[in-house]
């Protein structure tokens, strides 16, 4: 019982007979949140860890095949997304007035979205000429 561990053990008893009477030898540790002066520093930081990063220099023949190629693919998925809604409507030769109404509807649909992304490839190409001028606001 005169070990250097011995000297730190309580009887059971004792132990027993404390957490009867409600009290317990351990601490309760509250942490509360600081509360910032309206004046302090926040506690996050500040830029430049959150700023855009400045413009990247490529070549315009560059930036200009990357639009193409993107456009490019949209058409061509615009093109499959048609002819498979097209074979899901009416798949054999004889077609009816309604299905001629929805193959035509389908046919509108898609061209339009091809359309559109031909347009937006013309926009761009067309910002990228401009930049490459110096040109960046149009007024």
């Amino acid at each position: 019982m005169n070990t250097p561990d011995s000297s730190k053990k309580r009887p059971m008893s004792q132990i027993a007979g404390r957490k009867e009477a409600g009290c317990e030898d351990t601490k309760i540790d509250v942490k509360r949140p600081k509360l910032e002066r309206p004046d302090a520093e926040p506690m996050f930081l500040r830029p430049p860890f959150r700023q855009t990063p400045g413009p990247i220099t490529a070549s315009q023949n560059y930036i200009r095949n990357l639009i193409l190629e993107r456009w490019e693919a949209e058409v061509k998925a615009c093109e499959q997304a048609k002819k498979l809604q097209l074979l899901e409507v009416a798949p054999g030769p004889a077609i009816s007035i309604l299905q001629a109404s929805i193959r035509r509807l389908i046919v509108e649909r898609w061209d339009a979205e091809v359309k559109r992304c031909e347009e937006a490839k013309r926009a761009q190409l067309l910002e990228v000429l401009l930049a490459a001028h110096g040109i960046s606001k149009l007024t």
